[in-house]
């Protein structure tokens, strides 16, 4: 629930979201989650060389590439779970 549009990376930064759910447990008790979202700076995987036939022998090394990846960004959440409904307290916290 905390991320409706999913779990996904971007090459912007998206602004910030807040929105409250309200989760009820077996006992028909509910509980009421404020869940704050940002988008946060992710470091890119560098390429690992591998064998190219499986065997083991050592590579070249390959010259560096000098055209620079995307910067990409993926969505962060904090989540505060509540049995009171107070969701304008958290908002303005």
């Amino acid at each position: 629930f905390c991320q409706p549009s999913g779990w996904q990376l971007f090459t912007e930064r998206n602004p910030p979201t807040f929105f409250v759910a309200v989760l009820t447990d077996i006992n028909s008790e509910r509980h009421y989650c404020a869940c704050f979202t940002f988008w946060e700076a992710v470091e890119s995987a560098q390429p690992q060389s591998h064998p190219r036939n499986g065997e083991g022998e050592e590579e070249e090394e390959e010259p560096s590439s000098p055209v620079q990846p995307a910067q990409l960004f993926a969505p962060k959440s904090l989540v505060l779970v509540s049995r009171l409904d107070h969701a304008e307290v958290f908002r303005v916290s």
